[in-house]
This record gives C-alpha cells, structure tokens and sequence, in this order.
C-alpha cells in the first residue's frame, strides 16, 4: 500500500518519521503539485514559507533546524514570488534530497540540526545567483563558481563594515554550491538538470575557503600606529576635564529645562520657556582650561576672538569666490562639505573649521555655495553643539573601550549600565586575585553575539594591577565615564544598556522620542565623526613606518580618519598585547604587558583576543618581516635567522619582484602558511621558529624533549626560556625591531660590571657573576653589531650613566 503524506495524517509525524515513511518514494521525486500540502514536520508543509524540522537533540535552538524561503532580494522581489517558482521548486528538493537521498561524498545522513546552516550558505549564495540571472543548477559552471568566488575574494578585500569574511564564514557561503553538485544526481532524477561539471576543480571547497580567510585577514589591517597614537591619546584625554565639563553642561541645560515647569502655562509655552533657558545656560558656561588654554571655545559668540573670527570669515570668501570645486566626504550616501580641508587650505590649524559651522555669517555662506553645489552642509547651534559634545565624549569612550580590550562592536552594545556603590566598579566589571594573590585582573562582562544565534554572556579581561594599587583600567574609566554621562537618557528609554543614541534634533533629548538602542553602525558612525572633528591628522606622512601598501597614510590623512572601521581595533588590540609596539601611548603599553602578565598568572588566556585574531596577527607580522627580508629591506640575527633569512630570499623574493608593495604583501600573507612560518612564537627579545624539540634550547634545559615531541602543536617551555637562553638556540632568530632590547641589555650588562669600579668596592666575592656579565654583554653586542647599532654609541651610554653614578656618589 502506498503512503500519503498529506495534512490529513501526517501532522503528527515528525520529520524523521516522513522519511522513513516515504523511503520508497521521496518527496523530492513527486510531481509539483502533490507537494503543496504534504508535511515535511509536525510543524510546517511543503508549501510553507519557512521549513522548521523537528529536531531531537536536547537544549538544541529552534533556528538550528529551521530553514526560510522568504528571502528578500535585491531587486525587492522576493524568492516566494511567482516568477521564482522553478528556482524554488528545485532549491526545496536540493535540500530535502540532502536528508532523503544523500549524494557521494556526503559525510553522513544529515540531522535536522543542520538544516539552519544550509540555510544561512543558501542566503548568500541564492541572492548572487539571482542577481546574476542563474536559475538553474544546469548554469551553474565553473566559470560562474569562479565569479561567485570572485566576489567573495572582493569581499575580502574590501575588508566588511565590522566583521572580516574568515575562512569558516567562506566555507558557508561556499557550502551550498558543494551540496548542488553533491546532489547533482538525485536532482537529475528529480528531472533537474544537473551541475555539468565538479565547482572547485582539484583544489576542493576547503582550500578555496581558506585562501578567501587569508586574503581577508591578511587585508584587515590594524589601524596604523601613526593613526592610532593620535586617535587613543585624544580619547583618553577626552575623558579626563572635557568628559566633566560635558557632564556638568549636560547637568546645568537639563536643571534650566526643568525650571519652566510653570503654572497656567500650556506644555507649548512651557517647552518654549525651557528651551530657552537651557540656551542661556549653555551659552554662561564656561569650559575648564587643558594646558593653560580652555579645550573649547565659548558657545556663546560674544566671548569669541572676534579679530580672529572676523579675518578667518574674510579668508572664507576669498576662499570660496576663488574655489571651483569645493573638497567633499562621503556619508551616509551623501556628499558633504569637507570643512576641515577648507581651513587648511586656507593656513588656518585644524580645530578652526568649528567657527565656520557655529558663526551665522560665515556659515550662511557655505550653505548658500552648498545648495548651488547639491552638496550637504549641516550649520550648528548652541543646543546642538551641546550634544555634539556628549556625543563626542561617548565615541571617546567606545573608542578607548574597543582599543584597549579588543571588543567586537557588537560587544561595546552589550555592555550594561550601573556602579556598585561599595567599590566604586561597574556592575559588569568584576576584580580578581590571580593565582598567585599579588596583582588583581578586572575581567567585564558582555553579551557576545558573533558566532552565536542568541547572544550570551561573556568575560573579558581588561585590566591588571599590582594588589593595592588603586589604578583603574583605560576601559574601567571610559565605562564609568558612559554610565553618568548617558544615565538620564538611559532612564527615559528604561534599558540598562550603557551605551544608548542620541537621536532628538534640538538639543539634548528630553523623552523617550529623542533616544534609541544602540546599533554598531550609530556608534561607528559617530566613531569617525569624533576622530574626523577631534583628532588631527593633518600631519601624516604618506608612508607607513612598517608598511604593507604604498602611501598607506594618504587615505587617513585625506579622509580625517573616517575610513577607521571598529574591527580594526581588534587586529590592533591583538597586535599591541601580542608584540608591544615601543611608539605606542605608554599608559597602553602598561595596559598591554598588564594583560600579557594576566595570561601567563593567571588563567585568562582565552578571555583576551580570541584565537582566530592572534592567529591572524601572527601571520601579519611574519608576513610584514618576510616582505622586508624578500625586498632586501632587513635582515635577521640569531642561529636561525640566516637559515630563514636564506629560505625567504630564496622562495618569496621571485614572487613579488616587479610586485606593487600591496600585491607584494598580500603574496607574503599567503606564503607565510605555504611555508610553515605561522607557527612562529614572538618575545620582545626575539621570534621562536620552534623548529623540533631536539633543537630548542629551553626543552633541553627542562629535560622536556621526549615530552614536547608528544603534543600536537610543539610551543616552547616558557619555564626555562630566558633572552640568554634563546639568542644561542637553533629555532631562534631576531629581527630588527628587537634592537631596542639588546641595546638595553648591553648597556645594563657592561655598566653591571663597570658600576663597581666607579663604586670603588670589593670585587673578591664577584668573578662569577662579572663573568656571566661579560658573556651577557658580548652575545648582546655581537646582535647589536649584526642588526646594525653602534657599539660605541651604545658604550657612551654606559659612560653617562656612570658620570651620573660618579656624580651622585
């Protein structure tokens, strides 16, 4: 007897059971219009605009099993409509034919489970092809695989807005075009013309993932230091006396808002009267001074330079009446006068443009120039400067948050409000005792949302102090500093994010209609207007000290930074706590060992950076030196060094000769995983090739050879390793930003010995420590002198520094 699947008896059937039921003839080899009504679960029909499989695997999300063909298109159709009924017809029985009939190569019968990941590659994949005027799997050739995986490399290259396209996000886009040729057959017999031909060659969905992710973390570059030591130390300063002035601006306007609350007076007059007042109160305020000069000017005009004012309105005209095209920036799909690049032009220091927008004359000019133009220019006012302002301290914050910890900005959105009054912490950062109860880690909590269907909580570590300090964290304070400046605004919207969007038009909002939730896109927005306004970067060389791309500065320099994504400040965060970088601000250079002490004390490892990004920053930095190394740019030090020096030379050097320095760097990315150089340990002293246990120095020293040779990934033994160690061992190699290191450790070895003879004291007892001196000083010297210093610079450093022992003696 044949079995019929219809609504009449198998509403109670779950999917599983629809299989087994229909083995002997499979829903998708049944004619279209049997299908309309037949159950695919208990819950959804074949017909239905979304699939939900019945899924037993306990504590399993419902999306997990879930599959929509409601998908809106580009053109603003969508997949249901009538004139995709064959694309979807075949795409529905592709995807039961995966569960019913399984094609070669296929891993296993699939579990309803995995229903939600076909269904987030076919999104992607489906949206293209439609686009692309591919309907059936007959068109899907190798070429047209190639254009799709064209476009993800595109993608790659064009780094995202805030997330970059890894190998496993490839691999999903990328899977379904696998499952269409994997069910080529049972969608032949479905009478579906198949995929003609294998869609990745020999080289397999894996390896083409794969080089996508390259490309992609390859070409997501971490903000250049020369940007982000100007951006970071704008922050931090803005949360010091700008960050309480703002407050208490914000603080004065609201308390002569709230004295219009009159009697017989209607709520218009009344909000009139209130506005009004808080003008005047922003107008009297008076902004502290920072470095014997107030950090902003007056909001109210009459407390203006006014010869000042008056000379730059008149370079103004000039400037205008002379000007044929004026300098614009793109946002938010629209063009804007680019007023800073105006008040440069015209000699006048960066910061000056704020006269323009706030003057009437000046500003009624430009606007004039902008309408003939078709060009966007946005004057401001008193009130609307006040929120500019707590605006811009909240971008400072976030800034210094994604900066100095590494988060996601997904993760800055998830961050709750509230202070403990007990210890002064917010309520989602807590403060422990490392293992060894003589320094204290400040760990946050935040909803994590990447990688997860619903967010969920997660900690981070942020900070570390020595026990008994009362230092807080650059990210405790910008917390601190967002929880009172947005506290009034959190209370109207009743949400206890700690970030929240200013959205009112007059001024600071005053209900629940001027604030909204946060996304990522209103904070990184607001993000590059704050570094665009605040941050002067005027001054950028074209080049790069360290560069990957000829005239890297030139696009941050003309942009004033509004090409700065949030992510960016991941790949920094991990560069920085991975490798200081001596040019960095200092107080994130402390905050950066402070978090490398916290991983080696105490457990927070997997708290810090995710895996994936230091893997990734690893690979810049090897593929950086290999660059330099294959263009005759540097050279490496160490009994390794020359071996590897030779290696790279040999092998790399070939492939980007004639190369653009970009081309040539994103050869060397990929290379460095070619040739087996990503498994590279860095120190401040010196980079570990771990080459096999027998030939480092540190497994010898702890007796951990035949141990070591066990693990799947060979890493150092961290309890024997030491600089003196290292320089002599055969998987060690140096480079020249390790100079600095060496040159210290020459100086304080030579000046170790020679300090006594200054001293005048007893060098009976001291052979064998002057001894391993001497040694520590030569092996120091003969690295300086092959990575290029002078040694007779460096020994007049030993000698001012015992001219200042003579001298204090």
């Amino acid at each position: 007897m044949t079995v019929r699947i219809a609504a009449h008896n198998s509403k109670t059937l779950t999917t599983q059971e629809i299989l087994e039921a229909t083995a002997a003839r499979p829903l998708h080899l049944r004619p279209r219009e049997e299908l309309a009504d037949v159950y695919v679960s208990s819950e959804s029909r074949w017909s239905d605009r979304r699939w939900v499989f019945n899924n037993a695997t306990p504590g399993a999300r419902a999306n997990q099993s879930t599959i929509t063909w409601d998908l809106d298109l580009t053109d603003g159709t969508n997949l249901c409509d009538h004139q995709y009924s064959d694309l979807l017809d075949w795409l529905k029985r592709l995807v039961w034919s995966a569960y019913a009939a399984p094609g070669d190569g296929a891993a296993g019968r699939l579990k309803s489970g995995g229903l939600g990941t076909i269904s987030a590659s076919l999104r992607s994949f489906v949206v293209w092809c439609v686009e692309h005027y591919v309907i059936w799997p007959s068109q899907i050739t190798r070429v047209v695989v190639e254009a799709y995986v064209d476009c993800l490399r595109e993608q790659a290259n064009d780094e995202g807005e805030e997330e970059s396209l890894t190998a496993n996000v490839a691999r999903s886009r990328l899977r379904s075009i696998a499952l269409i040729w994997q069910q080529r057959n049972a969608l032949e017999r479905a009478g579906v013309a198949p995929m003609p031909e294998a869609p990745f060659g020999r080289r397999g969905l894996l390896s083409v993932a794969k080089e996508i992710g390259a490309i992609s973390a390859g070409s997501y570059r971490p903000v250049p230091s020369e940007v982000g030591l100007p951006i970071l130390n704008t922050s931090m300063k803005m949360l010091g006396t700008p960050a309480e002035d703002v407050i208490r601006l914000r603080d004065l306007c609201a308390d002569a808002y709230a004295s219009a609350e009159l009697e017989n007076v209607s709520p218009d007059r009344r909000r009139y009267i209130g506005f009004r007042r808080q003008r005047t109160a922003a107008l009297n305020f008076l902004f502290s001074e920072v470095d014997g000069a107030p950090w902003h000017p007056p909001l109210n005009r009459n407390g203006w330079d006014h010869s000042f004012v008056d000379s730059l309105g008149e370079a103004l005209v000039t400037y205008l009446d002379r000007c044929d095209d004026l300098p614009t920036y793109s946002n938010q799909s629209h063009e804007h006068i680019d007023t800073r690049k105006i008040v440069l032009s015209m000699g006048y220091q960066a910061g000056t443009e704020f006269y323009v927008t706030a003057c009437p004359k000046m500003s009624a000019k430009v606007s004039e120039v902008a309408r003939r133009a078709g060009l966007r220019f946005s004057p401001i006012g008193s009130m609307s400067r006040v929120r500019q302002l707590v605006k811009a301290v909240m971008s400072a914050a976030q800034t210094v948050i994604q900066g100095t910890v590494g988060f996601r900005i997904s993760e800055v959105c998830g961050l709750k409000a509230g202070v403990d009054a007990d210890t002064g912490l917010p309520y989602c950062v807590r403060v422990r005792d490392t293992l060894t109860g003589l320094a204290e880690v400040f760990v946050v909590t935040t909803e994590l949302s990447k990688t997860e269907e619903t967010p969920r909580a997660e900690e981070w570590t942020i900070g570390y102090r020595p026990k008994g300090s009362d230092h807080m964290p650059p990210a405790v304070q910008a917390i601190l500093v967002v929880d009172r400046l947005l506290a009034p605004y959190r209370e109207l919207l009743e949400t206890d994010d700690l970030f929240v969007n200013l959205v009112s038009r007059s001024g600071l909002p005053k209900t629940a209609s001027g604030v909204a939730r946060v996304t990522g896109e209103t904070l990184t927005s607001a993000m590059r207007d704050f570094v665009a306004e605040w941050v002067d970067l005027s001054g950028l060389p074209d080049e790069a000290a360290r560069k990957t791309m000829d005239s890297e500065l030139v696009p941050w320099r003309e942009s004033h930074g509004r090409i700065l994504k949030s992510h960016q400040w991941r790949k920094s965060f991990a560069h920085f706590a991975y490798m200081v970088d001596p040019s960095m601000l200092p107080v994130l250079q402390a905050h950066f060992h402070h978090v490398s002490i916290a991983m080696t004390d105490g457990g927070y490892l997997n708290h810090v950076v995710q895996l994936g990004d230091v893997n990734d920053i690893k690979r810049q930095k090897v593929a950086m030196l290999a660059l330099e190394i294959a263009s005759g740019g540097s050279e490496l030090a160490g009994r390794n060094g020359e071996d590897l020096e030779k290696k790279i030379l040999n092998e790399l050097g070939p492939e980007i000769a004639g190369s653009s320095t970009e081309d040539a760097y994103r050869t060397a990315f990929l290379y460095v995983e070619e040739a087996g150089l990503h498994r590279m340990f860095f120190e401040p002293y010196g980079i570990c090739g771990a080459r096999s246990a027998s030939e480092m120095e540190c497994h010898k020293a702890a007796r951990t050879e035949s141990l070591a040779r066990w693990r799947p990934d060979l890493t150092p033994n961290y309890s024997t390793r030491t600089p003196g160690l290292c320089a002599g061992c055969p998987s060690f190699a140096i480079a020249r930003w390790h100079l600095p290191f060496w040159e210290d450790r020459y100086v304080e070895s030579v000046f170790a010995v020679r300090q006594y003879e200054v001293l005048k004291m007893d060098m009976t007892h001291m052979d064998r420590a002057n001894e391993l001196m001497h040694a520590q000083a030569r092996q120091a010297a003969a690295l300086c002198w092959k990575l290029g210093a002078h040694i007779d610079a460096l020994d007049k450093r030993v000698e001012e520094q015992l001219k200042e022992l003579r001298d204090g003696s």
